[in-house]
């Protein structure tokens, strides 16, 4: 199998704190994206290592911890060792049988300083044996009743790995998870709405969807730069924005005004955008609903541009992409969510009904992260696209997403 023709995706494991820990690397392969990766592991393992070295661990995971899904084949090449064990959990598939050998040689790779995670693990698994060498226990939640899941934590809390709950699809299920006492949490559950009661705004949002909207009336230069004097906290992270490996330039960056005539208007508002998301203090990398807005915006953006190749169009399937999610941080609907923002109609029409094109391309990284490969595969069709398109762009906005970071100067 060609390099070139292995894609890796990822997908978020997050803390009690809902800040992302690390992440289970999804490997998939144009000759049948949506099949069960793990019945592929043998022919692919080689592929996935070289690829792992050629993009750059790093590149693709940052300083997080990246879940790898291994077979009792793997363990035994021990390919692995290419792998820096500081990084990598190998997760031991539930499918491997547990022989004297295997379990010896578990022993020994932890021995080695590599951690370990047991897949799908039940009551009387058959990978009890090596519990105590686990570092992380996932349990998949939908297999389990409630009374059986309270037994199988109950049973394992004497033992010293973290527990993680998978397929968490929903608010009440993380809560329901997070009281039983589970340390990490899988499944896009912090992406889906809970509207309970509007959350109220917090001083630093309402100025980020003040300078949106004036960004998007295309107000004057003064007034634009106005809202940044008035807003310190916010005129220091442009400033630090700018000039951060993240914003490529000769110059140093030492005014609000020459940011915003470096930036432009629309690259502004992207920058805005996304800082909605980065929650208050702390490392914003470690927000999930960060990271979806950053590549739903991004994987949008090249797809509309390699659908159209009209790059003002393309801004507004960042912006679509970005604000996606909005809903879902403010605890609101989208329509109400939206209703605070001066958006054009297409991209309200894209995030309330889905219309249009940007209203496609939101469902089909919706459809992206929920891996249903089926209804990408029809749509994109009608674009003139396939999937290895899809995968690519996933792929780079990944890359991009993890080489950014704007709280380190440069």
């Amino acid at each position: 199998m060609e390099l070139s023709k292995v894609f890796i995706g990822r997908q978020p494991i997050i803390n009690r704190n809902k800040k992302i820990f690390g992440y289970e690397l999804l490997f998939r392969n144009n000759t049948s994206p949506d099949a069960d990766v793990t019945n592929n592991i043998k022919a692919t393992a080689n592929v996935i290592v070289n690829a792992l070295n050629n993009i750059g661990l790093k590149k693709l995971i940052g300083e997080k911890k990246g879940f790898i899904n291994v077979d009792a084949e793997i363990l035994e090449s021990g390919i692995f060792d290419l792998l820096p064990k500081e990084n990598i959990v190998l997760e031991i598939l539930e499918t491997v049988e547990l022989t004297s050998d295997i379990v010896e040689l578990c022993t020994n790779i932890r021995r080695q300083g590599y951690r370990l995670a047991l897949d799908d693990f039940i009551y009387n698994s058959p990978l009890s044996p090596i519990v105590g060498a686990a570092n992380f226990i996932k349990i998949d939640f939908p297999m389990h009743d409630r009374r059986t899941l309270a037994q199988v934590v109950e049973h394992l809390r004497e033992y010293p790995a973290k527990l993680l709950a998978e397929k968490v699809e929903t608010r009440e299920d993380f809560e329901y998870c997070h009281s039983l006492g589970f340390d990490l949490f899988q499944g896009y559950f912090f992406a889906r709405p809970s509207v309970i009661s509007a959350k109220s705004l917090s001083p630093a949002q309402l100025v980020l969807i003040e300078l949106s909207r004036s960004l998007s009336r295309e107000d004057e230069f003064s007034t634009i730069e106005g809202l940044f004097k008035k807003n310190p906290e916010l005129n220091y992270k442009l400033l630090k924005f700018m000039n951060s490996a993240a914003f490529y330039t000769a110059e140093k960056i030492t005014s609000v005004r020459q940011s915003i005539a470096l930036l432009g208007y629309r690259n502004l508002q992207k920058w805005v955008a996304l800082l909605l998301f980065a929650g208050e203090g702390g490392d914003p990398k470690s927000s999930p609903l960060l990271e979806r807005a950053a590549l739903r915006g991004r994987i949008m953006e090249l797809l509309t541009k390699k659908i159209t190749g009209d790059p003002v169009l393309a801004d507004c399937a960042f912006m679509a992409g970005a604000l996606s999610l909005i809903g879902v941080l403010l605890q609101t609907s989208i329509s109400d969510a939206l209703s605070e923002f001066n958006l054009s109609q297409e991209i309200n029409d894209a995030l309330i009904h889905r219309e249009g094109l940007l209203g496609t391309l939101v469902l089909v990284t919706e459809m992206l992260e929920q891996e249903n490969f089926g209804f990408i595969e029809d749509t994109l069709r009608k674009f003139s696209l396939t999937i290895d398109d899809l995968f690519l762009i996933e792929r780079d906005a990944i890359i991009e997403y993890e080489s950014t970071d704007d709280h380190k100067d440069s």
